[in-house]
């Protein structure tokens, strides 16, 4: 039997199905790389709560690390070092206290002794003295008396060498709970920020010192608001600092004239004179005859509402207590200080701010103060700009924009095109008029106008696909294909039926050819516009779709050739 050796087809499906496979890769990848691009430009803030300042709830915000990390460092740099001497009536001897004892005898005796863990010390050749619950005064009052029986010596000196080391734990609304490191000088609110500082959920105002079984209230605010050292007590060993947690329910508020207002968590004592300290005292412009104080019950009714009247120092006549919910208001003095002021800017002889009054100060009478205009100056062009009308929010054009683009109404698309023309603020003025004396143009003036004097321009802007965008002089009754000419032409995919004129006075905008009853004057604009591209990813999807589809067909004729071979 004959064997027939089949030989390979000259049309291999192979090189077209790895072309098919490159292809689909290659697609992958673009879209993967889109993807990660727009991922990179979409990273969430990071979530978490904000910083509050010392006693007052508030908001959450994202937590500011860097403060606590600084505060922390300041912390560890500070550690140890006293605030002032240390006063011996205060200073209480505990264990791995240093104390040094000279004894002034014919050789001068000195002793560097430590205070043993049962607070004793050891003295040579005179024997332990019990120091536990001594101050420093009263220890060296006992050493003294102790030398003195076996020395017969009056004039023994004790001092303290070294203050001792202990360990602090700190437990609750804390970034870090555990144990600190501290020193008989070190006070609560250190050992708080050397273990991290507090959590923003915590609440300053509400620490429990725990300390040989009885339970120390603490209260921070005083000391972060006016530096009250009694609020901030001094740490012991073993003792235990619980920070708890806020209760934004139980607050009181303080608002106006101070210099921090805001939200303070209540403790029972506070007064109205304490909240305005806690608030850092008045504003120089604060109303002190009628602090008004407004007392709401559990359904925020008000109940009750008085006023009072304070002094320059914050304290407050008939001040009283406060309770939980209580609001307090400083008002301001209407315009306190207040100079009214216009600016005049551009091509004026003295360009600066001028204070006018209000009522009274007119247009020209503000030219006329700041030199008239230079050699310089398109007085034909200069704006009055009231400013206050840039404050003041378009309510249907912010609902418009609430709208979906592709859900807005064709009165809306109209309403948004008509408002990118409007020149907001801009006062109707002719100037050169004003200047001729034409009472009419000369309008009163109020706060914060701005006048601005442009400089003369003989040119033309020509901007877009041309090939040599920039400013062309200006030529009297020329029209713009004159300026693109002379701009070097059109350039590449340049859409030359699109051509835009731009007003610069109006910024009015329409087409260079659709118009004809228009002149070109200096500073207006000529944009060249780039014809249109089709949707990238649409042309791509289509021929990647189409390349694996001629891929595909193209498989099915080699099997159906090899199989009719």
């Amino acid at each position: 039997m004959s064997r027939v050796k089949l030989q390979p087809s000259r049309f291999s499906a192979e090189p077209v199905v790895c072309g098919v496979r490159r292809v689909f890769f290659f697609a992958l990848w673009l879209l993967l790389a889109a993807g990660a691009r727009q991922a990179l430009h979409c990273q969430p803030g990071i979530p978490g709560e904000g910083p509050r300042y010392p006693g007052t709830t508030g908001q959450s915000r994202p937590y500011d690390t860097t403060s606590i990390r600084e505060a922390r460092e300041r912390t560890m740099k500070s550690a140890g070092l006293l605030e002032g001497p240390i006063d011996p009536a205060q200073y209480r001897v505990g264990p791995n206290d240093h104390l040094m004892v000279m004894i002034p005898t014919a050789n001068y005796i000195q002793h560097d002794l430590v205070v043993t863990p049962d607070v004793k010390v050891v003295i040579p050749r005179v024997g332990e003295v019990d120091l536990r619950g001594k101050t420093l005064a009263e220890a060296r009052m006992l050493i003294r008396d102790a030398v003195a029986r076996v020395f017969r010596v009056q004039d023994v000196s004790v001092s303290l060498s070294q203050m001792r080391e202990f360990k602090v734990s700190l437990i609750g609304a804390v970034i870090r709970p555990g144990t600190v490191v501290a020193t008989p000088t070190t006070r609560v609110s250190e050992v708080i920020d050397l273990g991290g500082g507090a959590s923003s959920l915590a609440s300053k105002r509400s620490i429990i010192l725990h300390r040989n079984g009885e339970k120390i209230n603490v209260d921070l605010l005083p000391y972060y608001a006016y530096g009250d050292l009694d609020a901030n007590p001094f740490v012991e060993g073993g003792d235990v600092i619980q920070v708890g947690v806020q209760d934004e329910k139980n607050v009181v508020v303080i608002y106006g004239a101070v210099q921090r207002p805001g939200e303070f968590t209540f403790k029972q004592g506070d007064s109205i004179s304490s909240l305005i300290r806690y608030g850092l005292g008045f504003t120089a412009d604060a109303l002190i005859d009628s602090v008004e104080v407004v007392s709401v019950d559990a359904g925020g009714q008000i109940v009750e509402t008085s006023r009072y009247q304070a002094l320059p120092d914050g304290s407050i006549i008939g001040d009283r207590p406060l309770r939980r919910g209580d609001r307090v208001f400083v008002r301001r003095i209407p315009d306190y200080l207040t100079v009214n002021q216009v600016v005049v800017a551009g091509e004026m002889k003295y360009p600066g701010v001028y204070p006018i009054a209000p009522g009274t100060t007119r247009l020209r009478d503000i030219i006329l103060d700041a030199g008239g205009f230079t050699d310089k100056a398109s007085i034909p062009d200069a704006v009055l700009i009231r400013r206050k009308v840039l404050k003041e929010r378009d309510p249907k054009f912010d609902l418009i924009m609430q709208i979906d683009p592709e859900k807005r109404s064709p009165e809306d698309i109209s309403y948004l095109r008509v408002k990118s023309t409007e020149r907001p603020g801009v006062m109707t003025v002719n100037i050169p008029e004003l200047m001729q004396g034409r009472e009419s143009e000369n309008i009163l003036l109020i706060d914060e106008d701005s006048l601005y004097v442009p400089a003369k321009k003989d040119f033309i802007k020509v901007t877009g696909k041309v090939k040599n965008p920039g400013n062309v002089k200006f030529t009297e009754g020329a029209g713009y294909e004159h300026y693109i000419a002379l701009a070097g032409g059109y350039g590449w995919r340049a859409d030359e039926g699109e051509t835009r004129i731009i007003k610069g006075k109006s910024i009015d905008t329409f087409l260079a050819s659709g118009e004809s009853n228009y002149e070109l004057e200096p500073g207006d604009s000529i944009f060249v516009p780039e014809e249109p591209e089709g949707n990238f990813w649409e042309v791509f999807t289509q021929v990647v779709t189409v390349i694996a589809q001629l891929g595909t067909i193209a498989a099915v004729i080699v099997s159906i050739r090899a199989s009719t071979r």
